[in-house]
């Protein structure tokens, strides 16, 4: 097995999903810590994007969490998941729709630490206003503690988890207003790859 270094860090939801993934399928990984100056500098040698997650598998890199996602469920997975079909565009969307109020969150997280308030900005309101609506979207076609109807935790699942976590970590949506994503998150939060990667208190 090649080695796997994991370039991130411990509170990005983004880069928690993998590490959901790689605890999973029961693989060992080196974290480069991206908010060190080391890391940030092999991080930008190695990702033109300068994003998180990427990952360097052996010889092979990847740029983005889909793609290290992907290439996980293809080469190791699916183990006991739900097996990852890019085929399948009912579990696409819940993670696409999942990633749109993380990411709107995420954008008025990082501005809200430079001092904008996001009331007196309309696009930023819009984009509270568009994880609210995802949310509300996602909270609809929950069964149970499922998105999808194999009852069995995948990607639309993880992403989720990691989505709601993280918003409850940062303080930066009353997911409170959500009582069956709380219960989704609750009945998942105990599974040991998804307890061992919780961001750090």
């Amino acid at each position: 097995m090649s080695q796997i270094e994991l370039y991130g860090t411990l509170t990005s939801p983004y880069v928690r999903r993998v590490r959901i993934l790689l605890h999973e399928f029961g693989l060992t990984y080196q974290l480069v810590n991206t908010a060190e100056a080391e890391g940030q500098t092999r991080l930008r040698e190695l990702n033109p994007v300068w994003k998180v997650p990427a990952a360097r598998i052996g010889e092979l890199v990847l740029l983005d969490s889909a793609v290290i996602n992907r290439y996980l469920f293809e080469r190791f997975g699916p183990g006991e998941l739900s097996p990852h079909v890019d085929a399948e565009p009912s579990s696409s969307n819940f993670v696409t729709v999942a990633d749109g109020a993380l990411d709107a969150l995420i954008n008025l997280f990082y501005l809200a630490k430079e001092g904008v308030d996001r009331t007196s900005v309309p696009y930023l309101q819009k984009q509270y206003d568009r994880a609210t609506s995802c949310l509300k979207w996602l909270e609809a076609r929950l069964q149970g503690p499922w998105l999808t109807e194999r009852a069995v935790l995948g990607l639309p699942e993880i992403a989720l988890v990691t989505a709601l976590d993280w918003m409850r970590f940062r303080n930066v949506y009353p997911i409170a207003d959500h009582p069956r994503l709380l219960e989704f998150l609750s009945y998942h939060e105990s599974r040991e790859s998804i307890a061992t990667t919780a961001p750090p208190s």
